[in-house]
């Protein structure tokens, strides 16, 4: 009898999109402009091939679904987008919603905005926010969300963060991630070494939920 042939490595394409708040518009300061996209720049050089970051501002549930609505939106549409394994979002945060300079986007809103994402293709949704994840309704939000989308996980955190904190947390996961060999095979570990090695994640509530986990 043969043996099962071993599946081999999947090393996922070296990209990255974020879709972001303006996040001084909320706070009513023009002046003082803050955004995630240099951290990913930074990040981009310390990988080999170069992570390659595209970066959109949204504010609002019509624009979120114009980029991602399954099939429909520009991050589907676009060729060079299409095969992207990690979308960020970087917006404030409350128990299963999102909020942005202009709105809050609630579970239902984000899960039909997402729904369908992971039928073409291996995918994750990161969301860099305060509390997605808290409590019994972020829990059921995350198990909604992976439902619906079909996306092969979530990454976020469980309590209010602080700006740098979050941001080295998110740059040590997505560092490992797209550094291992077989990211999809070994999300928990990845997930397991940056709570070991890194304290202010495991004080953040810094999560993976997995579909059937």
């Amino acid at each position: 009898m043969s043996r099962p042939r071993a599946r081999a490595p999947r090393k996922p394409p070296a990209k990255l999109i974020c879709l972001e708040t303006y996040w001084s518009d909320r706070h009513v300061q023009a002046f003082r402009e803050r955004s995630v996209l240099p951290f990913f720049e930074g990040l981009a050089a310390q990988l080999e091939p170069p992570l390659a970051v595209a970066h959109r501002f949204m504010d609002t549930p019509s624009q979120l679904v114009a980029y991602t609505q399954y099939k429909k939106g520009l991050l589907w549409r676009d060729p060079a987008t299409f095969d992207t394994p990690v979308y960020y979002l970087s917006f404030h945060g409350s128990p299963g919603k999102i909020h942005t300079a202009l709105a809050r986007i609630g579970p239902a809103a984000l899960c039909r905005a997402f729904a369908g994402w992971g039928k073409a293709y291996d995918n994750l949704v990161y969301f860099g926010a305060c509390s997605v994840f808290r409590g019994k309704r972020g829990e059921r939000f995350a198990r909604d969300f992976l439902k619906s989308s079909g996306c092969r996980a979530l990454v976020g955190y469980a309590t209010d963060v602080n700006w740098m904190d979050s941001m080295l947390t998110d740059l040590l996961f997505l560092r490992r991630f797209y550094a291992d060999p077989d990211p999809w095979r070994n999300l928990r570990q990845i997930h397991d070494s940056v709570l070991k090695d890194f304290a202010p994640a495991r004080a953040l509530g810094h999560v993976l939920h997995i579909p059937g986990r």
